[in-house]
Order: C-alpha cells, then sequence, then structure tokens
C-alpha cells in the first residue's frame, strides 16, 4: 500500500492526464479572437468539437494564466476546475455522438504571443510563436502534441493591418472597430503549430510547379528588397516536393518576416514565420541570405507538421530531416562543391 502511495505521489497529477487522446478526440477548433494591442490583450472564445472514445469521468484543455469567462456545454453553462493552467470537465462523460464545448476567455499572454511597437519605435506587429513556448497561453488549446485537430480561426484586428494565419482565406471583412480576417483549415494539426501573424504587410502569391499557392509577404517599406529575400522559393519547393515524393499536405504556403522573432524561422503550418534579419538587398545576399532557412522550415511541413513526433525527446527527428533536406536543396540550387563543403563544415 505504502509503495502504490509514493509512486502516486512521484508520479504527480499531471500522469493522470498524459494519455486523453485515447479517452477523447479533440476533432475541430473555431476560434473567433480580438487582438488588443494597445493593451497587449487576446480575447474570444473558442468552439470545440470532440468525441468520446471511452468513458471517462473528466476532459481537460490546456488554458495558462487566463481569465476563463464562461464554459458551455449542450448550450448551457457547466461548471469547471481551472488551476491556472488547466481547464478540467468532470461529469460522467460516455461514448456515442459528437459533443461540442464552448469557451470563452481573455489572455494578457507573457509569452507565445508577442507585441511589438505600438509604443515605441519597432514596427506595430503581432506575432505567434507556439513550439517551446505553449500556444495555451493564448489559446485554449492543447500542449499535448498527439492530439491534432482542424483550426478553423477567425481574427479581429486593427484595421489598416494584414493578418496572415493557418490554412486559406475565406474572408477579409470591414467592420465598425476592427478588420476581421477568416482562415479555415482542412486537415488536423499539433496546437503548437497554431500561428497568426499581425502587420503592415504586402503579399505577392506564386504558384508552385503543382499548382500550390505561395504567398510570400513583406512589409511596404520593404518591397525593393522582396526578390533577393524569397530567391529561389519556387525552386526550393519545387525541388522538395518531387524529392520528398509526397504532394504538399496543405492548401496554401505562407512566409512572413516579423521584428525580433526568438529564432531563424518557425514551421507553423502552412506558414512559416522568420525573422526580418534575412529580409535583404542583392549586395547583403552574399553575406547573409533566407536559401537554408527557407528550405528548413519547408521541409518541415513534412517532417514535423504532417508526420510529428510523439513527444519532444524525439525532436532531433524533425530536425534532423529539415536539415538534411536543406542541403539538399542547396545542392540542386548550387550544385556538388557547396553541398559536400555545407556537410564539412556541420
Amino acid at each position: 500500500m505504502r509503495l502504490l502511495l509514493l509512486i502516486i505521489i512521484l508520479a504527480g497529477p499531471g500522469s493522470f492526464y498524459a494519455q486523453q487522446t485515447e479517452v477523447v478526440d479533440f476533432k475541430r477548433a473555431g476560434v473567433d479572437v480580438w487582438i488588443g494591442p494597445d493593451e497587449k490583450i487576446v480575447y474570444g472564445s473558442v468552439s470545440f468539437e470532440f468525441e468520446i472514445l471511452k468513458p471517462t469521468d473528466s476532459i481537460y484543455i490546456d488554458a495558462r494564466n487566463m481569465r476563463i469567462e464562461e464554459i458551455r456545454y449542450a448550450e448551457e453553462k457547466i461548471a469547471f476546475d481551472y488551476d491556472e493552467k488547466r481547464i478540467v470537465l468532470k461529469r460522467n462523460w460516455l461514448p456515442g455522438k459528437t459533443e461540442e464545448l464552448l469557451v470563452r476567455y481573455r489572455a494578457w499572454p507573457k509569452k507565445a504571443m508577442y507585441f511589438l511597437g505600438w509604443d515605441n519605435a519597432a514596427p506595430d506587429e503581432v506575432w505567434t510563436q507556439g513550439q517551446g513556448k505553449y500556444t495555451s497561453h493564448w489559446l485554449p488549446s492543447f500542449d499535448d502534441m498527439n492530439e491534432k485537430l482542424e483550426f478553423d480561426i477567425e481574427i479581429h484586428a486593427p484595421k489598416g493591418f494584414m493578418v496572415a494565419s493557418n490554412g486559406k482565406l475565406i474572408s477579409s471583412t470591414h467592420l465598425p472597430d476592427n478588420q476581421s480576417w477568416k482562415y479555415d483549415m482542412d486537415r488536423p494539426m499539433s496546437s503548437y503549430l497554431v500561428a497568426l501573424a499581425i502587420g503592415k504587410y504586402q503579399k505577392q502569391t506564386l504558384l508552385s510547379r503543382s499548382g500550390v499557392p505561395m504567398e510570400l509577404y513583406y512589409r511596404i517599406t520593404d518591397s525593393n528588397r522582396f526578390e533577393p529575400t524569397y530567391r529561389y522559393s519556387k525552386a526550393i519547393f519545387d525541388f522538395l516536393e518531387t524529392e520528398i515524393g509526397v504532394s504538399y499536405p496543405w492548401q496554401n504556403y505562407k512566409q512572413i518576416p516579423v521584428h525580433d522573432f526568438l529564432y531563424a524561422g518557425m514551421e507553423n503550418t502552412g506558414a512559416t514565420i522568420f525573422s526580418d534579419e534575412f529580409v535583404i538587398d542583392s549586395i547583403a545576399f552574399n553575406d547573409r541570405n533566407y536559401v537554408r532557412v527557407n528550405a528548413h522550415e519547408l521541409a518541415h511541413q513534412w517532417f514535423g507538421n504532417l508526420v510529428t513526433e510523439t513527444s519532444g525527446t524525439h525532436h532531433w527527428l524533425h530536425e534532423g530531416f529539415a536539415s538534411y533536406y536543406a542541403l539538399l536543396a542547396e545542392r540542386h540550387l548550387f550544385g556538388d562543391d557547396h553541398f559536400y563543403w555545407s556537410l564539412y563544415k556541420s
């Protein structure tokens, strides 16, 4: 008995929730959020569709340091437990039908969503970084990367700004106080790959050889740097799709530069966000360019986004495949000498 109690104590409360995917399948999240840069706030609602797979007495949604305003199930408010990390819904959950749940919330995220400018000289931008930071800091979602669901996202942002997110843009609507941008996904993905970027952008759209739209974003002030920044983008896309031998799995592919990004780039599903340090002119292209990061993040759309590790301990698989295919893309562009020299240096 003492041994059993010790195991329970050492395992901790998280262990009871570790295998939620075995008892419930969250299928879709309908996201409707407002972004308030002046207050550094995000608020709105998430409508979840899910199916209970096995009888259970509780299910949970990750939500870090939020104000949970209400939760509705079967169109009625229901009670919930919340410890600033996780919403736990306790009831007699039984299999048999598709269920719906609505969460209304407010958050002032300290990580995973970042507000740049607005009150200083930096460009006025909002962008997200879910991997390693947890999307659940700004959106009720799932830290477990094994829980994949379709995210359809509507974002309300200040007028005069462009909003990029995962999926296909369905509508952009001018409202009295803001502008609404509605994006639709058609395949499930892990929550850490949900992304948005808001800024003073324009974009150009290219078509890959297979007909996939490639949306290349740039700041209005950087129009003369567009070509050097995105040089070889179409060639990289066409090469990787052929070399990997699996059709690009998402509706389109966006690339969005942001200011003061945490890393070189991040392969959010169908929407890579990358550091504006790679927005360069033709002279700087010879010293520092976006080509390898471009290829690396694109390769992740297959290795990481389509096929995903079961836990962070296997992250080397994501990075190993992406790094290797990026080198193959450079070999295709620049030849064998460049390829072998890059292998030697690495």
